[in-house]
């Protein structure tokens, strides 16, 4: 194999694909889902990885001097490649031992590969299923609301990842709605966009929080449009000349409409800007002991203001107030996990934000007016 290929080219396909690498033997290319298998044909490249729960195979043009093909670490290539001179045109060459050279200008480097035979086949499904075309900005946004509060403990799967509900609207329009927890705190967001090509009925998957973000990577691109395919046990994401293929997670969701309160006795609007700057001055003494322990940032909540107070045993208090002009409600003490407000204020665009309480044990809403789709629940912390 012999490709010339440009920097800028070349960054694209493999920063996709290295990321569906296995990362738990990137380290090492003895393994061969932590590889980026690599096919020269015609006047193209055909960069892929998989570690069996997501498979990326993305595609470029490229001036391919000699067709073959390569299996290389996935990481240290792109390590490679992203560490050469921007505008740098790169020759990659794959002798028969299966060694890799690159070469920009007068450098070059040379990396042990494995045979091109043992990756994995390439079953990406292209069975027939149900499709929908969408402009991925509506996607990216969804994701953006609900990834960090996706449950990081594998130990439970139906919350390890994002639910993905498709309801048909009628007209040519679907409702497409995320939702994700971790146990503590739930995000909730809805998008009405049109689908005049959608064949399927309502239906619903989780996607891996390991698809997730590596559907944040497929989305960057410049192609406004992104195509999802519901094939059997996997979804399949297409824009931009990539190709994502990511395994459902088979387990059932959790009901989250029983989560979402419907009747709060407290309602209080804020600037968040204001909240989100008061958070991190009251937190900014905390550091975390050795079991991870987090001191819980107190919210006292009266007319005209709110008090935000944290205690850390080893330095000392802080104190902050924010000014409120919409509140109703007696006046009441909560304790919360500061990282989950702060979250929820990170995502949200709008200028006010609205905490809606029923008790200081009941899950508290969070939401705004200016994106009514948008739901957030955190459950307070107890003393």
């Amino acid at each position: 194999m012999k490709v010339r290929i440009d920097k800028a080219a070349l960054m694209v396909p493999l920063y996709r694909a290295q990321g569906a690498a296995d990362e738990r033997s990137n380290q090492s290319n003895a393994n061969v889902t932590a590889c980026v298998h690599i096919e020269a044909e015609d006047d193209r490249l055909i960069l892929s990885a998989t570690d069996y729960e997501v498979t990326v195979n993305a595609e470029v043009s490229a001036d391919v001097i000699e067709p073959g093909s390569a299996l290389v670490s996935a990481k240290a290539l792109f390590q490679v490649v992203r560490a050469l001179p921007d505008g740098a045109t790169i020759l990659l060459t794959a002798d028969e031992n299966h060694r890799m050279r690159i070469e920009a200008g007068k450098g070059y480097f040379h990396l042990n590969g494995l045979p091109p035979y043992e990756f994995p086949p390439q079953n990406l499904d292209s069975a027939a299923g149900r499709v929908l075309v969408t402009d991925k900005v509506h996607v990216e946004s969804m994701l953006r609301h609900t990834l960090f509060s996706v449950s990081t403990d594998d130990r439970r799967p139906a919350i390890s990842g994002i639910l993905l509900e498709v309801e048909p609207e009628g007209e040519g329009q679907v409702r497409l709605r995320m939702v994700s927890t971790d146990g503590l705190r739930l995000s909730k967001v809805e998008r009405l966009v049109p689908a005049p090509d959608f064949d399927g009925n309502k239906t619903s998957c989780i996607i891996h929080r390991r698809g997730a973000a590596e559907l944040q990577r497929l989305i960057e691109g410049s192609d406004p449009a992104l195509r999802i395919e519901f094939i059997g046990r996997n979804l399949v994401f297409s824009s931009d000349r990539t190709r994502l293929q990511v395994r459902q997670v088979e387990a059932n969701f959790p009901d989250y409409t029983r989560v979402v309160p419907d009747k709060s006795d407290i309602a209080v609007t804020l600037p968040r800007d204001a909240l989100s700057t008061a958070i991190r001055r009251v937190a900014m003494l905390g550091v975390k002991g050795r079991d991870d322990h987090i001191q819980p940032l107190k919210l006292d909540i009266e007319a005209g203001r709110v008090s935000l107070e944290m205690s850390f045993p080893s330095y000392g208090d802080a104190h902050e107030e924010v000014e409120i002009d919409s509140w109703e409600g007696a006046a009441m003490k909560f304790l919360f996990n500061p990282k989950h407000l702060l979250d929820v204020c990170s995502v949200l665009t709008s200028d006010n934000i609205t905490l809606e309480l029923r008790d200081q044990f009941s899950p508290c809403l969070l939401h705004s007016d200016e994106e009514p789709a948008s739901q957030f629940v955190i459950m307070p912390m107890r003393q």
